[in-house]
């Protein structure tokens, strides 16, 4: 797996941060630019509206998983 890095900085972002990054970042486009928004997931105006559903039915499945991991990590 590849994990992603920022800058010069030598540390790996853990899968779950880029997760939230990427999944905050569009909740707060869904609230604050509700119209943007909902022009970017309407599959028959936007060419980046599959990659959005994608994206979040992949988040559907990958994120309880990590949540669940990182519970772990810490509690054993």
């Amino acid at each position: 797996m590849i994990h992603a890095r920022f800058g010069g900085d030598d540390r790996v972002l853990h899968p779950l941060m880029a997760w939230w990054a990427v999944l905050y970042t569009l909740s707060m486009l869904a609230r604050y630019q509700p119209g943007q928004w909902t022009a970017q997931i309407d599959v028959n105006r936007s060419k980046d509206a599959v990659a959005i559903e994608y994206l979040l039915d992949s988040a559907l499945a990958a994120v309880p998983v990590l949540i669940l991991a990182a519970i772990d990590e810490v509690t054993a």
